[in-house]
């Protein structure tokens, strides 16, 4: 059986959520199935150790500095710039197009896949410029302004791939012109690799003697991180014992250590910045919380899960797609009163805890059945 060739699009392999999801999609890819190339923006590749198969990684080529500076996430001029050029409704992907080559773009495809979405240059690169019979995009999260920037080049697609039920719902109702083409495709998970790399160590920062709390994710505004310390600034007014734990980095991260000075909590909240293995502090936790404004899926949170840890999560459509309320976890309003009430209950009332772990130990996890989807769409002829 000859082998299908996929080339994925992306930013960088280096990040968040995101770039997790994609390593565990290019790990899925069945090496006797797919032939694999990867082609991205930019030369970051932090993650790079977490794909488990050969590929072939290029690099987009930009016949002038100028041009690469408005499309990577790097450059923090060429981004204001952008943005200011596409809120004048200026086609500025058009306009860059011309300018970019890879040596991929000799090559035919048996699919192309714009993995990162997110209105960025990948979504118009694939649109226009891969040679290739199918062509399937992703949303990850259910707040989408962004995909103004590239809605032109959605007809070119053949798949807009939601990761959620709740992605697919708004996507459909901002697009119905588009609803035939989108579908659910849950990311993937390495449920192995990360039950053994939780294992790794103990995290040297807890203390047993305190209640253990660790969220996971950006320090950016959709995390929900100012509730988080606004929330503990109420728990230590009411003398409620805890250390709290945040792994992330992002472009909130002096805002939020300033907030953290200004409420005095530098004794019990703590940034801890990028960690390579996340898992330890995840399954040593008394408790798992992500107060987010929005989520595509929640990656963290499904994580946490497979690690049997109770969970706390902003109320939002897209959570509970993960989260039964006082069944699997519990669910808290967007406001730092109800985060920390619902802190104190999981740490007073026991019994919960318990029906909450027992119903967690039941669980099962497994979305390695959505490769099928990716393999119709390969084989549906127009």
């Amino acid at each position: 059986m000859m082998k299908k060739k996929i080339i994925i699009v992306a930013q960088s392999l280096s990040g968040g959520g995101t770039e997790v999801a994609l390593t565990e999609f290019i790990n899925h890819l069945a090496i006797d199935k797919f032939d694999v190339t990867l082609l991205l923006v930019d030369k970051n590749t932090d993650f790079i150790d977490r794909i488990k198969r050969d590929i072939k990684i290029h690099y987009l080529a930009f016949d002038n500095n100028i041009y690469h500076n408005l499309v990577s996430m790097n450059a923090v001029e060429g981004k204001v710039i952008k943005k200011a050029l596409l809120n004048k409704k200026i086609k500025i992907y058009d306009k860059i197009l011309p300018h970019v080559n890879s040596s991929v773009f000799k090559f035919r495809y048996d699919l192309a896949v714009d993995f990162y979405g997110y209105g960025s240059f990948t979504t118009a690169i694939v649109a226009k410029k891969i040679k290739t019979l199918k062509k399937a995009t992703w949303i990850h999260d259910s707040k989408m302004p962004w995909i103004k920037n590239v809605e032109d080049y959605l007809c070119d697609y053949d798949k807009v791939f939601c990761v959620s039920k709740t992605i697919k719902s708004v996507f459909d109702n901002l697009y119905p012109q588009f609803n035939r083409k989108s579908e659910v495709f849950y990311n993937f998970v390495d449920i192995n690799n990360i039950l053994f790399k939780s294992q790794e160590f103990i995290p040297i920062e807890f203390d047993k003697k305190e209640y253990n709390i660790v969220s996971v994710g950006r320090l950016t505004e959709q995390k929900g991180f100012d509730i988080a310390l606004k929330a503990a600034y109420i728990l230590k007014k009411k003398d409620f014992k805890f250390k709290w734990f945040v792994i992330g980095d992002g472009k909130d991260k002096k805002k939020l250590n300033k907030q953290l000075r200004k409420l005095k909590l530098e004794d019990s909240f703590f940034f801890l910045g990028k960690k390579a293995n996340p898992y330890p502090y995840v399954k040593n936790a008394d408790l798992f919380v992500l107060p987010s404004r929005h989520e595509g899926y929640g990656l963290a949170t499904l994580e946490a899960r497979i690690l049997k840890k109770m969970v706390i999560v902003s109320d939002l459509p897209v959570s509970r797609e993960q989260i039964q309320n006082e069944k699997n976890g519990l669910m808290c309003k967007l406001n730092e009163l109800d985060l920390s009430n619902c802190i104190m209950k999981a740490y007073y009332n026991e019994s919960l805890r318990k029906k909450i772990k027992s119903n967690l130990n039941k669980e099962e996890i497994n979305f390695d059945s959505e490769i099928q989807k990716l393999e119709q769409l390969l084989e549906k002829k127009e």
